[in-house]
């Protein structure tokens, strides 16, 4: 006789990016296992293996190699929460060199956005940009690798269309050169202004007050990306 196959609960989530409701189930034993050896991998492959994880307990439902990078972000921390509990356990060294420890909920933590912020930029009174958040991947990348080119690189993938007042072209079809020559054109002005898109663009934040056991000083935490909350 077989045995039994438990059933896994559902959930619904909000994806950040687009406001679509999406359904996902917690994570099983066998993945957490996954999970935890991909730690010790390299950036690559930890990439891979929580990209799939994501998939899978989306019904692969999602194109998660096209999603933004925070909606990759916000999704995990969900997952985490309902598979292995909301609260997790951090540490943080105060000005007066003790170490406390505190505890967090996970689905406390928000995908922060500034009102004012938008995806058209404009360079010159006549020229634009339309901007997309880049990917997971391509975050991760550029973590591992601050150079010049590599930034260059991602702004130039993650510029949609270039716009005039009565022409709009689709970077898809231009030729990565053609972008890269239009960006070397920028005055270190107009380039700020693409930087800034990605210094303001929507991320994943706790931000909580937290008294230090030795010293009484309230100190503010903010955790910020992936990488804080990836426990």
């Amino acid at each position: 006789m077989a045995l039994p196959i438990l059933e896994t609960p559902t959930y619904e989530l909000e994806l950040p990016s687009t406001g679509k409701i999406i359904k996902y189930r917690p994570f099983l034993v066998k993945e957490f296992k996954i999970l935890l050896t991909a730690l010790e991998s390299e950036v690559s492959e930890i990439t891979r293996i929580l990209l799939d994880l994501i998939d899978n307990c989306t019904f692969n439902k999602l194109n998660v190699n096209k999603l933004a990078h925070f909606d990759i972000e916000f999704i995990f921390v969900n997952l985490r929460a309902k598979s292995i509990g909301e609260l997790t356990d951090l540490n943080y060294k105060c000005d007066c060199e003790f170490t406390n420890n505190f505890s967090i909920n996970l689905l406390e933590a928000k995908i922060i956005k500034p009102d004012d912020f938008t995806n058209r930029i404009m360079i010159t009174n006549d020229v634009g940009v339309q901007m997309r958040y880049p990917k997971f991947n391509e975050i991760i990348s550029i973590y591992e690798n601050l150079k010049t080119e590599k930034v260059i690189s991602l702004i130039c993938d993650c510029i949609e269309k270039i716009f005039t007042k009565d022409e709009t072209y689709n970077t898809e079809d231009q030729s990565k050169e053609e972008i890269i020559g239009f960006l070397e054109s920028f005055s270190k002005k107009q380039f700020e202004k693409l930087e800034n898109f990605f210094l303001n663009m929507p991320k994943l934040e706790n931000r909580l007050n937290h008294i230090c056991k030795n010293c009484g000083k309230e100190n503010t935490i903010v955790l910020e990306g992936l990488q804080n909350f990836f426990v």
